[in-house]
């Protein structure tokens, strides 16, 4: 697979995060990890690779469609049965769905988390089942 380098503006479109921020982090990841910039470029599977949650590689794209933690609880709530935020949450920190953190905010690849939901890889037992 070809390496895919990005300006910041675009993992900051691509990730739904502020510019600033990211800008910030990404400088601090570079001075650590010198491979992750290259020409005032970051390589996109590096990036990824540092800020996942999760054991398993994610797979992201420049097309990868993003989503909050909101619409993962509104997603999983459909799906699973009634979950609260703070479930989504930490079921992201804690690395149990597939998720990027970004200093306090994470991102969820929606291709990811579907596949995840299809192999039923995302476990849930809610409260109070639906009848």
């Amino acid at each position: 697979m070809t390496p895919i380098f990005c300006t910041i503006e675009q993992l900051s479109n691509l990730f739904k995060v502020d510019y600033s921020s990211l800008l910030s982090m990404l400088h601090r990841d570079a001075r650590q990890y010198p491979e992750l910039k290259k020409f005032n470029r970051y390589l996109l599977a590096e990036v990824v690779a540092l800020h996942k949650t999760t054991v398993e590689p994610l797979e992201v794209h420049l097309e990868t469609s993003f989503l909050t933690l909101y619409d993962v609880q509104e997603l999983l709530s459909e799906r699973l049965g009634p979950m609260v935020y703070s479930t989504v949450l930490r079921k992201a920190a804690k690395g149990e769905i597939p998720a990027l953190k970004f200093g306090d905010t994470y991102r969820v690849p929606e291709p990811e988390l579907q596949k995840w939901l299809q192999e039923k890889k995302i476990s849930y037992r809610p409260r109070n089942p639906r009848p």
